[in-house]
């Protein structure tokens, strides 16, 4: 279940206003995540970290920065970005696993775009926000399963 903690109606990335400050490092990603990006020709030893206190994968940082963050403050993986980015300018405030998954979002703080550009897909928002909570409580069980090598040896 996707619960919305605060209407946005419109949103634009206004990156150069703010300094893409959305492209941080940490972010985290789910195995389709890896594997499209790693289908790009990345190699995961050069963007891939695994933080072991919340047994996630995240991307690893370049200059405290998102290690696709391009010089001209781009996304150098557009077309293949995380599903995470895909849901801003929400970002997760919870997500707990129980009898049915559950995610809260909630607008990026003092966000430049917020109110301006196209209406937001609230639907594209939920079933992408549904597509990370199914493929990360994948993750977490391979992970249990297999310990991180073995989840990486798969990719």
């Amino acid at each position: 279940m996707i619960h919305i903690l605060e209407n946005i109606d419109k949103w634009t990335c206004e990156y150069k206003k703010c300094g893409a400050k959305c492209c941080a490092e940490g972010i985290q990603l789910t195995i389709e995540d890896i594997k499209r990006i790693h289908g790009l020709g990345y190699p995961l030893d050069d963007f891939l970290e695994f933080d072991e206190s919340n047994k996630a994968f995240k991307i690893k940082g370049k200059d405290e920065r998102c290690f696709f963050l391009g010089k001209k403050l781009e996304c150098t993986i557009r077309e293949n970005e995380p599903l995470v980015c895909r849901l801003l300018p929400f970002k997760i405030v919870e997500v707990s696993y129980s009898d049915e998954p559950i995610m809260r979002l909630k607008p990026v703080v003092d966000c430049p775009g917020e109110g301006r550009g196209k209406k937001i897909d609230k639907k594209r928002i939920e079933n992408d926000a549904t597509l990370f909570l199914r493929e990360n409580q994948k993750l977490i069980r391979d992970v249990k399963k297999k310990g991180k090598k073995g989840v990486i040896e798969d990719i």
